[in-house]
């Protein structure tokens, strides 16, 4: 995973430069891809289609666009403007006559990203809204050691005032956490591409209870808080995740403990997005640092045969996250107490991206514990 200088896309000569002029370069990227071949673009762009989609896109990106999402709905940012009276036309009126008649055009797995045009040797994609007009510009070229790699290059012309601001506040969300998580997936698909079940639907099933009186008893019982204002748990079968072979259970049986589990989840350290949801937006007081006694910052506070807590509080709320790994299934469970009126304003819109981000956080730890 490369971020690699703007002259590496401007001095090649690429078709995008004809439509382009008065954007500006934001970012470009390697995509390493390893093995391959001057004609195997169009085999990089249908694994990376394949790769793609809701319930596969790196966890990382969708807690930021899911957030990014829906405070684009509440202010109004991402109402589309493409029509031909619209102050932000779509770059399809620029395209010369070769370019509109080009025959492939797939989205690549980058939608919302509109296609523009798709070549033997690179394709570009767009969008444009009341902040910023994007496009994303794929092109293969030779990678310098015998092979070739995909170029992936940001091109920006932001609206005014509020557009360069809004850039310049995603900027470290951008750099740190999107592109380089998608830049890894989209490896993972030319590593995978071809391989049985490399295009499978969204993996098993994960079920979800909801409320403090929704939740178990085994699984609440669990949980140190005295009230709990907030509770969900998250349950996906490990013999789901497993192939037939008893030696691939990813079960406790096998040493998958808790602790293993809780591990898997949220890892050692927290990561970026990590940070940003516990300590900036909810104030939690982390531990730095690898420690045994805690888990991607949070104190294991108690732990039985089978099951592990995490504590974390801040001045307006405490939380419990509970794991554990039982009878072929796992599961995830979220506690929380608000100590302040403000918690009740904070967490139920990051709640509800919570909630949508769980299934898939369990179903990468089934991964990583089944590689593990």
């Amino acid at each position: 995973m490369t971020r690699l200088p703007d002259r590496v896309h401007t001095e090649r000569p690429w078709r995008i430069h004809e439509l382009t002029g008065d954007f500006r370069v934001e970012d470009v990227w390697a995509v390493r891809t390893p093995g391959a071949g001057p004609d195997d673009f169009p085999t990089l762009l249908a694994a990376m289609q394949a790769s793609a989609g809701p319930a596969k896109d790196p966890l990382p990106s969708r807690f930021l666009f899911a957030v990014r999402r829906r405070i684009g709905a509440l202010l109004g940012w991402d109402k589309p403007l493409t029509g031909a009276r619209d102050p932000v036309p779509s770059l399809r009126g620029r395209l010369p006559r070769d370019l509109r008649e080009a025959p492939g055009r797939s989205d690549a797995g980058l939608a919302p990203l509109a296609s523009l045009y798709e070549l033997d040797d690179e394709c570009a994609l767009e969008r444009a809204t009341t902040t910023v007009h994007a496009v994303i510009h794929l092109g293969w070229a030779p990678d310098g050691i015998g092979g070739h790699e995909l170029r992936m290059a940001v091109l920006v012309k932001p609206n005014g005032l509020r557009g360069r601001l809004y850039m310049a506040a995603i900027a470290p969300f951008r750099r740190l956490v999107v592109f380089p998580a998608l830049v890894r997936q989209r490896e993972q698909a030319w590593r995978d591409r071809g391989r049985p079940g490399a295009e499978g639907g969204g993996g098993p099933a994960v079920g979800r209870a909801v409320g403090a009186h929704e939740i178990p008893e085994p699984i609440r019982a669990l949980s140190s808080l005295s009230r709990i204002d907030y509770a969900d748990v998250f349950t996906l079968s490990t013999d789901a995740t497993a192939g037939t072979d008893a030696d691939t259970n990813v079960g406790a049986g096998t040493g998958a403990t808790a602790e293993l589990w809780a591990r898997a989840l949220f890892g050692d350290v927290p990561d970026p997005v990590e940070r940003l949801i516990w300590r900036g937006l909810l104030g939690l007081r982390l531990s730095r640092g690898r420690s045994p006694g805690t888990v991607a910052g949070w104190r294991i506070a108690e732990r039985g045969e089978d099951w592990i807590r995490l504590e974390a509080a801040s001045w307006f709320l405490t939380g419990n996250l509970v794991v554990r790994a039982a009878d072929g299934q796992v599961s995830l469970g979220t506690f929380l107490r608000y100590d302040h009126r403000l918690a009740r304003a904070v967490w139920p819109p990051l709640s509800t991206v919570h909630r949508r981000l769980a299934p898939g956080l369990l179903r990468d730890a089934a991964a990583t514990v089944r590689a593990a």
